[in-house]
């Protein structure tokens, strides 16, 4: 989770939450190469994430909870932005809770998560406390094969968070997601996510924008245990006013039995704004708190 799920680049931190939101706990890719199908009692193959975005992000797996399965995941985040100044964006404990309602179909709340900020130098924003705004989503899985999963999903994010780190107006999204083993190690996901956000324009004020945000994984199994992924998460535009992004991600998953999967992620911003760089590091786990049934 990670998930997982920020659309966010430095800046106003609420900017673009709900694009990478939504494809955390909507989509993503296969979790590993060499998963089973969605039918498979293994977090590894419902893990959103890993991913270090402010929430899960768009790291992933398309398959839903079985009916009656409790998935939880967690993580935390720490992400450093300089020139000018600096600024350090602490977000955790991050959570996830997704629960299958029915055969194909789950339901999942992201909490709202605390963040901390704190700003030394020229840095352009101030130091604050808050939380981020809380996520309602469903997912539908649409096709599950021997290699191929896919699902499609929508959410809602009402104004819930705190300080700085809220949209101030509600925010929603659609999804359509894919991922697909190329061999018995390598897999490749692609999420599609169409969002609305809010940021602020040129005069300061609040308003919402349409951002679409795609994203791409490559996952190699490298045992029965461990997998790296590689991701480039895109977003079509940063704020109302801003130009396109993206960022990239490195991660390590390891599954320690069927229910639980932990990860360790490096994020960096691939197209940051000027004179604004930004990496962050992040570690997660997914936790089948409670199986389903077929």
């Amino acid at each position: 989770m990670a998930g997982r799920p920020s659309a966010r680049f430095p800046g106003r931190e609420s900017t673009g939450v709900l694009a990478l939101v939504t494809a955390c706990l909507l989509a993503g890719g296969v979790a590993r190469a060499q998963s089973a199908p969605c039918v498979s009692p293994a977090a590894v193959s419902l893990a959103d994430r890993p991913g270090t975005g402010r929430t899960t992000s768009t790291g992933g797996s398309p398959c839903v909870a079985l009916p009656g399965e409790l998935v939880v995941e967690s993580g935390w985040r720490r992400q450093i932005t300089t020139d000018p100044g600096a600024l350090t964006l602490s977000s955790g404990p991050l959570g996830l809770i997704r629960i299958g309602i029915a055969k194909r179909l789950e339901l999942g709340v992201a909490l709202p998560a605390p963040q901390s900020r704190l700003a030394i130098g020229t840095a352009p924003l101030d130091t604050a406390r808050g939380t981020a705004d809380m996520v309602i989503a469903a997912k539908y899985l649409v096709a599950d094969t021997g290699t191929t999963q896919a699902s499609a999903g929508v959410a809602y994010s009402p104004p819930s968070g705190t300080g700085e780190f809220t949209n101030g107006i509600p925010t929603y999204a659609v999804s359509f997601n894919v991922g697909t083993a190329l061999t018995s190690q390598l897999s490749l996901a692609t999420s599609l996510v169409a969002s609305t956000a809010a940021g602020p324009d040129a005069s300061g004020a609040t308003r919402s924008f349409f951002v679409f945000a795609p994203s791409f994984t490559l996952a190699y199994a490298i045992d029965a245990m461990d997998t790296v992924l590689v991701q480039d998460a895109l977003v079509s535009r940063q704020g109302p006013v801003l130009r396109s992004g993206s960022r990239g991600f490195v991660a390590v998953q390891r599954a320690i039995g069927n229910r639980l999967a932990i990860d360790v992620d490096y994020e960096r911003n691939l197209m940051p704004l000027v004179g604004r760089r930004s990496e962050a590091v992040g570690f997660g786990f997914v936790w089948i708190a409670a199986p389903g049934h077929r």
